[in-house]
């Protein structure tokens, strides 16, 4: 048994906790009790004569009942607060009927209860019906005898119960999942009736039959998995649900995944003021959604795209005077244009590059604009001073890296601003915005943001955190400190600007700038001041600076490609050869046209290099002109002297009948070998004859070959002299049999000419 109840226990601290998650920017935004605190435990503010708190005791019912006995209803107190929070109660206990020492029962004088932290999970509750009878004082009623198992909700005790004065219901972390019909009909004076951080995942359409008088509803972090651990969302039984509520002012559903469908059910809600649905995965509120409602705090934030159609909060321009819209991927501020009742806009975490003139000029009213890691930039034309009742600027963690003159007038007729976390480079405006920000600080008392629609700036009616939120920064901001260290200098706070505006971020470590001369960061109160201007010389810095930018951007852009002229020097090489043999080709006169009828003077135009000299003069002479009887043409022996040696080389090529090119690498590092390779391959794709024999004296790898070459070497037979003597037999007499068969060839066709 004492185990059954520890686990009960356990289940009801941990069964309706919700899983971790960061907290709308509106915080608790209806968490109001101030007569209870986290922990369901009454506060000071409940007068010490006129509550019983019984929270975290067992036998809460017999406590209760003790204490009312010895209540003093003297000077006519009576118990008007009750806490009976973490009872390990499984269901809503039947203590209303207990009186007090006058005769008034609990349901008659309570005002404000809480049932906070109690486990009402299960939607039907099986418990063991009692025989009931008074005990022997008569003090309180005992069970006597177990008879049959009967079924109740959550709520029994409430029913048949008259609460004639009860305003406020706390039932948090209760685990309540569903709530059934009626089960607050007999309350009907209750005002303030909280849900939050339950596991409701259905309301029917009667849930808050009988709550008329209503003006704040609070259902916010309820979580419902199903028995696949999926995460429900909050189903309305009706879309009329809320038709009820006529006085309801303030609904929180912040924290509590709802279906789209849902949106349907709250837009009836036509005297609500104050809404939050913050995380609840809701997207693309359609047009005019809330039109026809007085709702003038919103709180949107985390619901990606929600605000998708600009026209989502067309009909509110008369009353919406705070929204919250943080992370819901906003691009721009076109949806707030002509809100001209907007006092506090809060857009931080979205993608917002700019303000537009015409939206600016159109938010007449807005004291407090709240732009926070977004994509805002440096601007250059008037536009925060478009908005003439802005008093509150903040745009931290941003992309703003300079502070343009433009800007600093900007800032003229503001309070407070802030843009600490922008990587900002050093300019004299940065430095009199610093300047003017610290002369204020010591002539200005703080001054805070008040409503300017109505007085109610710190939401007692209509419960909201706005105003709270953005004078709670006023009020905790970190003072400007003094420009000198230890009064060791003549502080200067002379300035060419003019504005009141203080710092409500200011932190040494945060508003620095980067130097750019000299690639450091320093304090904003360290740069020289606009005044200095002739002794630094703006163009001074700027060529500074470009000069320090050629130095380090030169050699980046230099070094990769010297790394690529190293490994591909070869083919750099080879191009530039190309390059000038296709300038001298083109220089060649092509009007005499070899065909098979012209008359040669030579066999074989033999092309090698210096280094291969030996060989052609041993080997290659005495087997092709003595054995084969070919006429061979060598430029040592038969170019004409008085020629150039290009005129030569086409002189020599054109009138021999077959060009006989010896290969090796060092005639690949020749300039006119490779120069004769290129005419070579010129002439053959010009007469198209195919007159070329190679002849390989070493094995050349591809990475060594030319283009040209390679091309010569894939669509021409060759030939590849041997090392061993045995093999070079065969080599001089296929040599040989080709070049006979052209020359054969040729005087075939002059003998038939």
């Amino acid at each position: 048994m004492l185990l059954l109840l520890l686990v009960m226990v356990w289940l009801g601290a941990v069964g309706a906790q919700p899983p971790p998650q960061e907290r709308c920017l509106t915080g608790y935004m209806t968490d109001v009790q101030s007569w209870v605190d986290d922990r369901g435990k009454l506060t000071e503010r409940a007068p010490r004569d006129s509550k019983i708190d019984v929270s975290y005791q067992f036998n809460a019912n017999r406590r209760l009942h003790q204490q009312l006995e010895a209540y003093s209803c003297a000077n006519g107190s009576s118990v008007q607060y009750l806490s009976m929070a973490r009872n390990q109660l499984q269901l809503v206990p039947k203590i209303f009927q207990f009186t007090d020492r006058c005769g008034r029962p609990l349901s008659d004088t309570l005002v404000y209860m809480t049932l906070a932290g109690n486990f009402f999970y299960a939607t039907n509750f099986e418990r063991p019906k009692f025989e009931e009878h008074m005990n022997a004082t008569n003090a309180i009623v005992v069970p006597d005898a177990v008879d049959v198992l009967a079924s109740e909700m959550w709520s029994s005790g409430f029913h048949g119960v008259q609460f004639k004065n009860l305003r406020q219901l706390d039932l948090r972390l209760c685990g309540i999942r569903e709530l059934e019909d009626s089960p607050f009909r007999n309350m009907p004076n209750l005002e303030k009736l909280f849900l939050g951080e339950n596991n409701i995942y259905v309301i029917n359409e009667n849930s808050f039959k009988g709550l008329s008088n209503l003006i704040h509803l609070d259902i916010s972090r309820n979580y419902e998995y199903n028995t696949n651990e999926i995460y429900r969302g909050l189903f309305f039984g009706d879309l009329k649900v809320f038709s009820r509520f006529t006085r309801l002012k303030t609904l929180d559903l912040s924290y509590t995944k709802m279906r789209q469908e849902n949106l349907h059910a709250i837009k009836k809600i036509r005297s609500l003021q104050s809404l939050s649905i913050c995380e609840t995965e809701l997207t693309n509120m359609e047009a005019s959604w809330l039109a026809g409602t007085s709702v003038k705090y919103l709180d949107v934030s985390g619901n990606q795209n929600i605000f998708k159609d600009i026209k989502a909060l067309q009909g509110l321009k008369s009353t919406l005077q705070v929204v919250y819209a943080n992370d819901i991927a906003l691009n721009s501020l076109d949806v707030f244009d002509s809100l001209s009742s907007l006092e506090i806009l809060l857009v931080s975490n979205n993608e917002i590059s700019t303000i537009k003139k015409k939206v600016a000029k159109s938010l007449i009213n807005l004291q407090a604009l709240i732009l926070d890691m977004n994509r805002l930039t440096t601007w250059f034309r008037p536009t925060i001073v478009l908005m003439p009742n802005l008093k509150f600027l903040s745009m931290r963690n941003n992309i703003i890296n300079l502070i343009s003159e433009e800007m600093e007038n900007d800032f003229e007729n503001l309070m407070y601003i802030g843009i600490s976390g922008n990587f900002v480079v050093c300019n004299c405006n940065a430095r009199e915005l610093f300047l003017l920000a610290l002369r204020n600080e010591k002539i200005l008392p703080d001054q805070f943001i008040h409503s300017i629609n109505n007085s109610d700036d710190n939401g007692s009616t209509v419960y909201h955190t706005g105003f709270r939120d953005i004078n709670y920064l006023i009020s905790n901001r970190k003072r400007v400190k003094s420009v000198c260290a230890n009064n060791e200098c003549k502080e200067d706070l002379s300035s060419k600007s003019s504005g009141n505006f203080q710092l409500f971020d200011y932190d040494d470590s945060t508003y620095t700038c980067l130097l750019v001369v000299e690639g450091r960061t320093t304090k904003f109160a360290t740069i020289p001041s606009c005044g200095a201007r002739s002794e630094i010389g703006i163009d001074d810095v700027i060529s500074n600076t470009l000069e320090k930018l050629y130095y380090l951007v030169i050699p980046l852009f230099v070094l990769p490609f010297l790394i690529f002229g190293y490994i591909f020097r070869r083919n750099i090489r080879y191009f530039f050869i190309t390059m000038r043999n296709s300038t001298m080709l083109s220089l060649i006169n092509n009007e005499d046209i070899i065909d098979e009828n012209t008359i040669f003077n030579y066999d074989v135009f033999v092309s090698y290099c210096h280094e291969d000299r030996g060989w052609v003069l041993d080997q290659l002479l005495p087997h092709v002109e003595v054995d084969a009887n070919v006429s061979v043409c060598l430029h040592e022996r038969d170019f004409m002297v008085g020629l150039s040696i290009l005129e030569n080389i086409v002189s020599c090529m054109d009138r021999s009948k077959t060009i006989l090119l010896i290969l090796s690498r060092k005639f690949l590092l020749s300039q006119w070998c490779q120069f004769e390779m290129h005419l070579a391959q010129h002439r053959l794709l010009e007469t198209r004859r195919e007159d070329l024999i190679l002849v390989l004296l070493e094995e050349i790898p591809r990475r060594l070959r030319p283009n040209t070459l390679h091309y010569l070497m894939l669509t021409n037979t060759y030939v590849v002299w041997p090392k061993e003597k045995a093999e070079q037999t065969m080599f001089w007499r296929r040599l040989n049999k080709s070049l006979l068969t052209h020359k054969m060839r040729q005087a075939n066709n002059d003998s038939i000419a």
